[in-house]
């Protein structure tokens, strides 16, 4: 094992340690394919901070030892695996939405970003071109009809859409849902890139009084030594919604994630 990737898989061993997440488990998985990923790790922590999956993207020779047969479902030569401390989901640039997907899916847009598959239930992320001010309200509108379908509650749609113009920024965005036996997740999520961490310190003391989020974001700020991550908003029937934070690992780099 190369030295950078070596420092790579001690920093998850460190973030674990300062947000007080077991990742024996998930460094375990990735040790093996330590030789095999290319590119930089990506860390994604929820909002409760008591699990973490870290990414990698792989041949699909190597994902395929990972997945087994029913990653033959998922076209593309580079998987991204994300692995959890048992789970295992696999994302692809490079496929095409399945026959059977929900209409859901289609009322998010055209510009399909990428596929995930985990043998039971797909995802499917829609890239939300944000340019200006009619095509961040044309997305607000495409997301929050998916919303409303999922059975998102009214004030998270409120949220959502607040949060949406303030953080796009003219960039391009993501929309994203799952689904399973041709019927959707009650789950939509959002994902803005390029996001500093104040708003989302602000967001998730909000949202989740009782965690001490800044003491959190705080060390996971140091650890990582970047000035801003991916953030997902995870709107659903129960409030308040989720979210989840999504950071690279190698050193100095900047994340520009590919899902």
């Amino acid at each position: 094992m190369d030295g950078d990737k070596e420092f790579t898989l001690a920093r998850i061993t460190t973030i674990g340690g300062l947000l007080g997440i077991k990742t024996a488990p998930v460094v375990a998985r990735l040790t093996p394919l330590a030789g095999k990923w290319r590119g930089a790790l990506v860390a994604t922590i929820p909002h409760r901070f008591n699990a973490l999956s870290i990414t990698c993207n792989v041949a699909r020779d190597t994902a395929r030892e990972i997945c087994g047969p029913w990653l033959d479902e998922l076209a593309g030569d580079r998987i991204a695996l994300e692995l959890g401390a048992t789970s295992t989901v696999a994302h692809s640039d490079e496929a095409a939405i399945p026959v059977g997907a929900p209409e859901g899916v289609q009322a998010l847009g055209d510009d399909l970003a990428s596929v995930g598959w985990d043998g039971e239930a797909w995802t499917y992320a829609m890239t939300q071109q944000n340019p200006d001010d009619a095509a961040v309200d044309a997305a607000i509108a495409r997301f929050d009809a998916v919303a409303q379908t999922v059975g998102a509650t009214e004030a998270q749609r409120k949220i959502a859409a607040r949060l949406h113009r303030s953080l796009s920024r003219g960039q391009p965005s993501r929309a994203w849902v799952r689904a399973r036996a041709g019927k959707l997740d009650p789950i939509l999520t959002l994902s803005w890139d390029l996001v500093e961490w104040l708003p989302i310190q602000h967001m998730m003391s909000g949202f989740y009084p009782a965690i001490d989020t800044t003491t959190k974001i705080g060390r996971l700020a140091r650890a990582v030594g970047i000035e801003h991550c991916t953030v997902e908003l995870v709107l659903g029937p129960v409030d308040p919604p989720g979210m989840r934070i999504l950071v690279q690992l190698d050193p100095g780099g900047t994340f520009a994630p590919d899902r």
